[in-house]
């Protein structure tokens, strides 16, 4: 019998493979080896090890073998988690308890509880992330199994690193760390070392810190495949943030460089978005824009080939999900086809005794039935729920792909035509042709290139902005606000502008009109809205700029006596690639992106964005948001 082995030192899995192609095992050693080999696999190949979980559970099923059906289970709850399946998860687990505290086994409950501490903190629910954990380290505790304690003593220093006791947090790794070296427990050691390199950076010792993820490292390069693989990018992560601090760009972007062919490699594509916006900044930051835009395009490209990958695995999922319904599905009509042929035999036994004790038994067994159909009947249900969320999930990535391509045609359209202007231009100064043009012509030629280059930069900014909207890593720290001096601030920023035009902008703004969004966002929103005003408008117009308070919304209006919009135009405005930019009325140019960006940033603080416009009247934006923190 080879349970044993599930719950002592590590064993290498060539091994188990070679137990496996002995073939005289005993079925319910066959059903623990194909386990062992699935909970090794869980975190660093969850596809391969779901093909072993499975053959394990349907033949436990088939034998009747409770402790193969519980152990697979709860490794099936593993794969579901690191899937982010959070439903089967939970219903795996349940069932592994449930076979778990028939069998009175503690080892397995709390094997179990490590599961669920793992659930909570995927969850972001720390409470219940460290009572799990703590629970599953008292239980191994008490059982004296050390290879447990080394796993559970990790979980839980990780738990209280969360939970910001770095304390606790240490203790707890330290010993974590000198279980899993002694019994060679390598993918739970590099955790352990991803832990401890965390506490050494919130205790600001850089060094101590980048030795613990240099060793990470080492053992992925010892290991291969068979690697930690979260343990590993996060290495590969902090190491860069380590050289940020201290100032070194190459070796920062070195680390990021490793982490991006990583996540490529083993699929990692909660990590995607995070690796390339830090490349991307970093190129930003050290004016490398032809890079930052080559790995924007890298980013929408990995994310299709990673998205792919993702959807197939998931698909597998889905399949596995299915083919183990289908096996409880006809365990349940065997068990339905038992209870008949066991209902024939009362039959004649009820029939000598009395015709009473047939009803009784007969309405027992229609209960039993109808019992049985019913959970069917939900299991029909929770399938056809599942195949409904990856329609959605499928119809959602088609919908990313069309921005996408969308997002490219205008990289393609509104920055090479500037660009091909400024080369041109460049052409012209290296071939000494500008000395024969007159002193005025050349002026307006450089003034032209000035103006070509400034439109070139804030495309640029605005479609490094973009990006880092669709990546999902621009968050509003919301506050309170005073409209008027905000409004004030950006008004002087355009005052030449206007002054130019002969535009008059004139403001009725109570000093006591508040709101409550993000500072910088709600910049960006006014802004954009009084520079599209003056852009706009003719010469001698006006610009009118109101707020209004009005219960728990604060309302902005921006209205100018502009050229205004079509009903069409205004229906286009806020989607890519739809609406084109039309020139203003002194020939300003633009891309198109500055409303786009300014509902995005709307949205993101809770509030909301309304147009109203007519041709050669003006047009009014206003924009609305809480005007407190409990609104919002």
């Amino acid at each position: 019998m080879l349970y044993c082995c599930y719950t002592g030192n590590a064993q290498n899995i060539d091994s188990l493979h070679e137990l496996m192609k002995r073939g005289n095992l005993h079925d319910t050693e066959w059903i623990n080896i194909n386990n062992v080999i699935s909970r090794k696999l869980s975190f660093v190949k969850p596809i391969e090890a779901l093909s072993y979980t499975e053959k394990a559970l349907k033949l436990s099923r088939k034998i009747n073998y409770k402790r193969g059906e519980a152990e697979s289970y709860r490794n099936l709850a593993s794969i579901y988690t690191y899937y982010g399946n959070y439903y089967l998860t939970v219903s795996n687990l349940q069932n592994a308890i449930n076979s778990y505290s028939e069998l009175n086994d503690s080892a397995g409950i709390a094997n179990c509880y490590i599961s669920m501490g793992h659930l909570y903190r995927y969850l972001r629910n720390i409470p219940e992330e460290i009572a799990y954990h703590k629970l599953a380290y008292q239980i191994h505790s008490k059982l004296g199994n050390r290879e447990r304690i080394g796993v559970t003593a990790h979980n839980l220093g990780e738990s209280y690193l969360n939970n910001k006791d770095i304390k606790r947090a240490k203790e707890l790794t330290v010993k974590a760390i000198f279980i899993n070296d002694s019994v060679q427990n390598l993918q739970v050691l590099s955790s352990c070392y991803k832990v401890m390199g965390k506490i050494l950076l919130a205790e600001n010792n850089l060094n101590e810190a980048e030795y613990y993820f240099t060793k990470i490292i080492r053992l992925y390069d010892s290991l291969k495949d068979d690697s930690q693989k979260i343990a590993t990018i996060e290495a590969y992560l902090q190491l860069a943030a380590i050289y940020k601090l201290r100032g070194n760009i190459s070796k920062k972007e070195y680390f990021l460089q490793e982490a991006a062919k990583f996540l490529l490699k083993y699929n990692l594509t909660n990590y995607t978005a995070q690796v390339y916006l830090e490349l991307i900044e970093l190129y930003n930051q050290t004016n490398r824009n032809e890079k930052a835009l080559e790995y924007i395009t890298k980013f929408g490209l990995v994310t299709d080939s990673l998205a792919k990958v993702d959807s197939k695995e998931k698909n597998q999922l889905v399949e596995s999900f299915t083919r183990l319904y289908q096996l409880e599905k006809q365990n349940s009509l065997l068990e339905i086809e038992n209870n008949l042929k066991d209902d024939r035999a009362r039959q004649k036994n009820i029939v000598l005794y009395s015709i009473a004790g047939f009803s009784i038994i007969t309405i027992f067994l229609m209960v039993s039935l109808f019992r049985i159909i019913k959970k069917i009947r939900i299991k029909n249900d929770q399938l056809e729920q599942k195949n409904k969320i990856i329609e959605y999930q499928n119809e959602k990535l088609e919908v990313l792909n069309s921005t996408k391509d969308k997002f490219f045609g205008i990289i393609s359209h509104d920055l090479r035509a500037p660009l091909n202007s400024i080369s041109s231009f460049t052409d012209l100064l290296a071939s000494g042709f500008y000395k024969k043009l007159p002193d005025d012509q050349v002026a307006e030629l450089v003034t032209e290139a000035k103006n070509l280059i400034d439109d070139s930069r804030k495309l640029t900014d605005d479609l490094i902005t973009w990006a880092q909207l669709q990546m999902k890593n621009e968050y509003p720290r919301p506050e309170i606000l005073n409209v008027l001096n905000l409004v004030i601030e950006v008004i002087t920023v355009f005052k030449n502008q206007a002054s130019k035009k002969q535009i008059v902008i004139s403001y009725a703004i109570d000093t006591a009109d508040q709101l409550y969004a993000d500072k910088n966002q709600f910049r960006f929103i006014i802004r954009n809205l009084i520079n599209n005003a003056v852009k706009f408008t003719p010469y001698g117009g006006n610009i009118y700029i109101s707020a209004t308070t009005n219960g728990n919304n604060t309302s902005i209006s921006v209205a100018d006596t502009g050229t205004g919009m079509s009903n069409e135009v205004v229906n286009s405005i806020f989607q890519v690639g739809k609406h084109r930019s039309r020139n203003g009325t002194a020939g300003e140019t633009g891309s198109g992106l500055g409303l786009i960006l300014v509902q995005e940033f709307v949205q993101l603080n809770k509030g909301d964005i309304k147009v109203t416009s007519e041709p050669d009247k003006g047009s009014t934006f206003t924009v609305t948001f809480p005007a407190s923190e409990n609104q919002q």
